[in-house]
């Protein structure tokens, strides 16, 4: 099994995990967990669903260069995360300037890998 398959399945477990605290936070009063906005809180449980099945299928589907994949995975992982933890800490990514930057380059980082990821699918037929 590859690294980006292992990496994706760990976290669809995140985002299965996360989706468990959501069902069960449905009637709970707002603030539950300390959430102040559910709504990130369900995009991190999106985002770990979706990265997750994009590094399972890369990593089974096509061959990419390792660095590529470290890339994927590292921005995915912070992508996700960050993205869930904006529930408990929303004006987090605007308090500095290098928290921005750390997300800006997450991003950025996530759709070049995947973008070379693409281009090294078309080498490796």
């Amino acid at each position: 099994m590859t690294l980006a398959t292992q990496a994706g399945l760990v976290l669809l477990s995140i985002g299965g995990l996360s989706g468990m605290m959501l069902y069960v936070g449905i009637d709970k009063p707002s603030g539950w967990l300390g959430i102040r906005q559910m709504s990130r809180f369900r995009q991190g449980h999106v985002d770990a669903l979706v990265i997750g099945t994009i590094l399972v299928v890369l990593g089974t589907l096509t061959w990419i260069p390792q660095p590529v994949v470290w890339v994927l995975v590292a921005s995915g992982y912070y992508t996700s995360i960050a993205t869930g933890a904006l529930a408990w800490w929303p004006d987090w990514p605007t308090r500095t300037r290098l928290a921005w930057w750390l997300d800006f380059c997450s991003l950025s980082s996530f759709a070049l890998g995947l973008c070379a990821a693409a281009i090294f699918s078309f080498f490796s037929i």
